[in-house]
């Protein structure tokens, strides 16, 4: 078969494989879609701590059941969307329903073979659990956006998005947009965007209610016209670029959430915080990474059903003998997100 692999940083490469077999009480999957993330854009520029090499990269895949050995309810031939975790369902945070943070997980594209590639095996770790049947006709291109929008969706959890709130979200991009919708979904009172490139500020305005503001513009000022002085209920971070500050924390209303969604920059770690602040005007500060099987089966459901309206974001398809072209229109923000169609 056909896969895409990063042998080393900076070196991906097609190259032919041997076609993999179904695991016993696992799945053979025919990858129809495959979106690129800015994970693996990382990934290709400088490796990954969970990364061993060669690796085909990959994580936000959609396909075809080739085979399955195991009676679950999905059958060859059936469309679906697949978690990219395999937790191993005994410890104790995959028993809380929390199993992106097993304790033993494997993740496709990162320590396991991932979507970049013709076939996908899955193990029995990941039937049922790791894939969600697509009903209808639909394209796999806009199921693939699945797995970011999970992670958005663990992101408000944890952040408690609600109906009324006021959300900042910092960075718009892929993810910032879908935390934009996924805001609206929530019946956020108002949403504020902050985007520097016009391209994407365009897109933004466009199909969803958000106000977009220029990164360069005093963001200070900004929150505090348009929530009276009062600050906002929720800030998103959806870029690496941002310093998680005093100055931030005082754009929060009192009783407000930060979520830390993006992983900070290497020059936004360590930054001093007052905890007076935060004590006495009851802020919560959280991080999420990633997204459990559970978030990932009710984004499918989102994408599928239309009550997220998200194909706008996809402004790249290429197959995989054009995947460069693909890593390169995300890596340089010409557009938003890029699918591979296997």
């Amino acid at each position: 078969m056909k896969a895409a692999v990063l042998k080393a940083p900076g070196i991906l490469e097609l190259d032919e494989l041997p076609d993999p077999r179904c695991p016993e009480g696992g799945a053979l999957i025919e990858v129809k879609a495959c979106a690129v993330c800015g994970t693996d854009i990382k990934m290709l520029q400088n490796g990954h701590r969970d990364l061993v090499y060669p690796r085909v990269l990959g994580h936000e895949i959609v396909g075809e059941v080739a085979e399955i050995d195991r009676d679950c309810g999905i059958s060859e031939g059936d469309l679906v969307q697949v978690w990219p975790g395999i937790a191993c369902g005994r410890c104790v945070p995959c028993l809380r329903g929390m199993d992106n943070r097993c304790e033993k997980i494997g993740i496709l594209g990162f320590n396991r073979d991932g979507g970049f590639a013709k076939l996908l095996a899955l193990p029995r770790e990941s039937i049922p659990r790791g894939i969600n049947a697509v009903q209808g006709s639909i394209d796999p291109g806009l199921i693939a956006l699945t797995e970011p929008l999970a992670c958005c969706i663990n992101g408000q959890e944890m952040a408690r998005v609600t109906r009324g709130d006021v959300v900042l979200i910092l960075g718009g991009g892929p993810i910032g947009c879908l935390h934009a919708l996924l805001a609206e979904l929530h019946n956020a009172r108002k949403v504020i965007v902050v985007e520097k490139l016009e391209n994407r500020a365009r897109r933004i305005r466009k199909h969803t209610s958000a106000l977009v503001v220029d990164a360069l513009e005093p963001l200070e000022g900004i929150v505090a016209k348009e929530t009276d002085g009062k600050g906002v209920d929720v800030i998103l971070t959806a870029t690496p670029d941002v310093r998680v500050d005093g100055a931030l924390l005082r754009m929060l209303s009192p009783g407000g959430r930060i979520c830390i969604f993006s992983g900070p920059g290497s020059g936004n770690r360590g930054e001093p915080i007052d905890l007076g602040s935060i004590h006495y005007r009851e802020l919560t500060m959280v991080g999420a990474y990633g997204c459990s099987s559970r978030q990932n089966r009710a984004a499918a459901e989102l994408l599928a059903t239309g009550a997220v309206n998200a194909d706008w974001i996809i402004t790249k398809r290429a197959t995989l003998e054009k995947i460069q072209d693909a890593f390169s229109h995300s890596s340089k923000r010409k557009g938003l997100k890029s699918i591979i169609e296997v």
